[in-house]
């Protein structure tokens, strides 16, 4: 039977080969860039043993930066599932006031173009759908410069 440590290991590997590297989306609570995937501990089917808590699921698991993350695991250890609905409340407070408007969209521009050139290259998504995406995501940049990079 694989350890627990392995297990917590591929269930986060997992999450990046569905969902990517977590420096491809914005922080979930303050907009800027993040660095790392979190379990948001919702998932009713968690797994916890030997010290070790996560999901088999990669639905569970949302981008972060590393001060949010440390901050929400944080909470998480000292309070419990109760408060982490007030902790994401807080952060994503505390980070609209840190950073601006102007910066989160920069991020979300960035991130979703990162995304999008990932997602291009391993077939996931065709260079007409990077246009419609493009397109309704209101990203400024050309489609056509994401095969560029």
């Amino acid at each position: 039977m694989p350890t627990a440590e392995y297990e917590y290991k591929a269930a986060h590997k997992r999450v990046v080969e569905v969902k990517g590297p977590a420096s491809h989306k914005p922080c979930q609570f303050c907009g800027t860039f993040a660095a790392e995937w979190s379990y948001n501990h919702q998932d009713p089917a968690e797994v916890y043993r030997d010290g070790y808590l996560w999901s088999e699921s990669t639905a569970y698991y949302m981008p972060l930066c590393k001060r949010d993350h440390r901050a929400y695991d944080r909470a998480f250890r000292q309070h419990g599932k109760a408060v982490l609905a007030a902790v994401a409340d807080a952060l994503t407070e505390a980070g609209q006031q840190r950073y601006d408007e102007e910066l989160r969209e920069a991020v979300k521009a960035s991130t979703f173009h990162r995304w999008r050139v990932r997602e291009t290259a391993l077939g996931n998504i065709s260079p007409e759908q990077c246009a419609a995406l493009a397109e309704t995501s209101g990203e400024r940049h050309s489609p056509q410069r994401a095969g560029a990079i």
